[in-house]
């Protein structure tokens, strides 16, 4: 099976640190696939990131930082009637009773419009299944990005994380008492930042269960400071407001207890 991701910072950034968030962020899908010991291949085609793994992997791509959403495809080229022919074999999942709207998506240059695509592959597929188009609101639809020489088709779309790679925004300590110390660093993990913990030692396994492949170290006694300076950590992760250190504190979850306060 063939997965399709998506990012959405990533694509954002400069040429030159976009190709350093990729290579992170297929690091961490490596390491990911790796612990869950699934055999996977990973390739870059026409600027998408593309793996190959069984059906198991949709539940670990689910976690990986800095995939916003992914879609089991299949790929033909960028001829029309490659696309046509391959489409409607993959149409196979509409039926009489369904209703369909094709979406396409283009980028390159091609001698055809996204539109033409659209309704050439819509015009065969309710010849091919008798299913009715329907763009305001389709049972089904598929998906077609065409990117220069290559052609992805889907009909699925499912969600990941987002965020960014893990360890591309530098280093953090967390700091971990309960489990609003989790959710803390949870959220800088999700933001790409490398999270090393102070934690105690009955908090050990939630976050080893948190970070699962992600690499990471627990602290269970040392002062904050120092161990921020001696790791070259960019500051910590605050599980409640207005701590007074000498070092950066975040607090990602302050927002949401401003909301819960309000409530």
């Amino acid at each position: 099976m063939l997965f399709l991701l998506r990012y959405s910072e990533i694509g954002l950034k400069s040429w030159k640190v976009r190709q350093r968030f990729e290579n992170l962020l297929i690091k961490d899908i490596k390491n990911a696939m790796m612990y869950y010991n699934i055999q996977n291949k990973i390739m870059k085609k026409e600027g998408r990131i593309i793996i190959e793994a069984g059906n198991e992997a949709i539940n670990v791509l689910k976690k990986v930082g800095g995939i916003k959403s992914f879609s089991p495809v299949i790929i033909t080229t960028s001829d029309l009637d490659e696309i046509r022919k391959t489409a409607i074999q993959y149409s196979s999942y509409i039926s009489r009773e369904d209703t369909f709207a094709v979406m396409v998506r283009r980028i390159g240059n091609h001698n055809f419009k996204s539109i033409d695509v659209a309704r050439a592959v819509g015009d065969d597929i309710r010849k091919k299944r008798k299913a009715r188009v329907d763009l305001s609101n389709p049972s089904k639809k598929i998906f077609i990005e065409i990117r220069q020489k290559i052609a992805f088709i889907y009909n699925e779309i499912i969600k990941g994380i987002g965020g960014l790679p893990y360890g591309s925004q530098g280093k953090i300590i967390g700091i971990v008492k309960d489990d609003r110390g989790i959710k803390a660093s949870w959220l800088m993990v999700r933001r790409g930042c490398y999270v090393d913990f102070i934690s105690m030692p009955n908090m050990k396994d939630k976050i080893d269960g948190m970070m699962e492949w992600r690499e990471h170290k627990i602290y269970f006694n040392g002062n904050v400071e120092k161990i921020v300076k001696a790791t070259k950590a960019k500051g910590i992760v605050g599980y409640t407001r207005f701590i007074k250190k000498s070092v950066p504190v975040f607090y990602p979850l302050l927002g949401k207890e401003f909301i819960d306060s309000m409530i």
